[in-house]
């Protein structure tokens, strides 16, 4: 009796820890803490930012091109034979040792290098100027991505209490069936199709289950974490003037592709400038201590070398190469031509989307209202007999479709807000505090 206390007592103390970390799994989450994590944790912005950490290496490197370089080289030489020499002295043939070691010291150190080192470093800012543009997108990108999962999860939480729900109307509709059949009041068929309408409930709540996991996946994925959370409906608490001038030319000032694209007609113009530098020369200082001989480190000698190369011909190459920078300048023009107009056309399709779908709230609600109405009669008829199972079975199915309509639509809509956000380049603007913390 004492040993089944026992293991009555053990199991109730596992259910409460089972209990409470299950409690604790289910933590709370706001969007604004959503993009919190999305900063600390998320890979794609992590390797955005080691790609800055990478191109600040650029430009070390490019700094480093003035630094002095030291090599020490040495070897061992072992022959058939010495060579032979003629001593004049003893006028006999003698023969060297067969053995030889060489060893060397030597240091360069540039002096000028005709202005390259220069425009190389100023090369390399301009790279890291994109990383940290590229970085600026990918963040932006990745907001709006999180946004939109965030928001499915928050849809398919919806659509699963929808199905539920429709579970349950179906049950209650199957239950006044059953009784009606007792009381001689309906027909066998009206029970068969009810429980057909039963299953495929289930069906349907079964697959928005399965459709809420992918969606919390979707954004545990975002945030590289496999934490669960319940989420928040988002505020939305920021004045969006739908203006198609206004919205358009704070996109284009904004828009981090647009600046990329500038830095890369800079990095193309230092390009053609270092083509021109080819006939520049360069001066060096080379310094060497050598040991050579019989013996490791034997005989010692030291040089002293300022060299200066003037390369005169590269073979039309650096003529070449500048007509290539030209046409690289002349597809950036055309690119950016191109980025403005898709910049224009997306502004003014989110503006178009967001009136367009915030009428249709209107109209949803105004078909879930009569829908309702229409059940609700549906349900008392069928009670009374007067209309039959295949009406009801109707009203419900048009019940539901309106919920779930009502639902996407008024989802869709702060979506699209988001996005109109998005577009116009003032996404980070709405979590400006968030971000500047993790700063």
């Amino acid at each position: 009796m004492q040993n089944k206390t026992k293991l009555i007592s053990l199991f109730l103390i596992f259910l409460v820890i089972f209990s409470t970390s299950t409690v604790l799994a289910a933590e709370e989450l706001n969007l604004e803490k959503a993009v919190k994590l999305l900063i600390e944790e998320n890979r794609t912005l992590k390797n955005a930012r080691k790609d800055i950490e990478t191109a600040e290496k650029d430009i070390d490197l490019a700094v480093r091109s003035y630094f002095p370089t030291l090599d020490l080289r040495t070897s061992y030489t072992k022959l058939d034979e010495g060579p032979q020499s003629f001593d004049f002295e003893k006028l006999s043939p003698v023969e060297g040792s067969d053995e030889n070691y060489s060893t060397s010291i030597s240091l360069t150190q540039p002096i000028w290098m005709g202005g390259r080192v220069s425009m190389q470093k100023e090369i390399a800012g301009y790279g890291l100027e994109i990383a940290r543009s590229k970085y600026e997108q990918s963040l932006e990108d990745q907001i709006f991505s999180l946004v939109q999962a965030y928001y499915g999860v928050l849809q398919a939480q919806g659509m699963v209490e929808i199905r539920q729900e429709a579970l349950d109307i179906v049950n209650e509709h199957l239950r006044v069936v059953k009784n009606n059949l007792d009381a001689g009041i309906a027909i066998r068929r009206d029970l068969l199709q009810s429980q057909i309408e039963q299953r495929n409930a289930e069906e349907d709540l079964t697959a928005a289950e399965n459709d809420l996991k992918i969606a919390q996946r979707r954004l545990a994925q975002l945030l590289s974490t496999n934490q669960k959370y319940s989420l928040t409906q988002p505020a939305i608490n920021f004045n969006l003037a739908l203006e198609q001038d206004k919205l358009f030319q704070t996109a284009v000032e904004n828009d981090q592709q647009l600046l990329i694209l500038e830095l890369n007609k800079e990095i193309v113009k230092l390009n053609q400038k270092l083509e021109g530098q080819y006939y520049r020369p360069n001066v060096s200082l080379n310094g060497s201590y050598d040991w050579q001989g019989e013996e490791f480190m034997d005989e010692k000698s030291w040089s002293m070398t300022l060299g200066v190369n003037v390369p005169l011909y590269d073979g039309g190459k650096g003529s070449i190469n500048a007509e290539k920078q030209e046409k690289e300048l002349e597809k950036i023009a055309n690119n950016r031509k191109d980025l403005v107009e898709n910049i224009d056309i997306e502004v003014e399709d989110s503006i178009l989307t967001v009136k367009e779908t915030e009428e249709a709230i209107e109209l949803e609600q105004l078909s879930l209202e009569n829908a309702e109405e229409n059940l609700e009669i549906a349900n008392k008829s069928y009670e009374a007999g007067v209309v039959s199972n295949t009406e009801v079975i109707d009203a419900q199915a048009t019940y539901n479709q309106a919920k779930t309509s009502l639902l996407q639509t008024e989802y869709k809509y702060e979506i699209e807000l988001f996005r109109t956000l998005y577009k116009s380049g003032r996404l980070r603007e709405n979590f400006e505090d968030v971000i500047n913390n993790e700063k």
